[in-house]
């Protein structure tokens, strides 16, 4: 939860910002970058684990996918409301 309200209070600082600059694609750049960066982190830290030699026990691998995969849910909860962020702010410029 507390990862997704970091996603959110990113977003929201962006659309401020935007708002006080008055230029609204500032919220693409911002949410976007954001966004993207959080989808990359979390699909890289899916991918990536320990060397395999060292893990002697199945339980030891659940473990590690486990945390994997926690990360990536992480990473996709900061990307929500930026995604979101971006999509409302397309539909209301057009």
């Amino acid at each position: 939860m507390k990862y997704f309200l970091a996603g959110t209070a990113i977003a929201l600082i962006g659309v401020l910002v935007a708002y006080l600059l008055n230029d609204w694609s500032l919220v693409y750049m911002i949410s976007g970058i954001v966004a993207g960066v959080a989808l990359i982190w979390g699909v890289l830290a899916l991918g990536t684990g320990k060397n395999k030699s060292t893990r002697t026990t199945s339980s030891e691998k659940r473990r590690e996918k486990q945390q994997r995969v926690t990360k990536m849910k992480n990473a996709v909860m900061v990307a929500v409301p930026n995604i979101i962020a971006v999509i409302v702010n397309l539909a209301m410029i057009s």
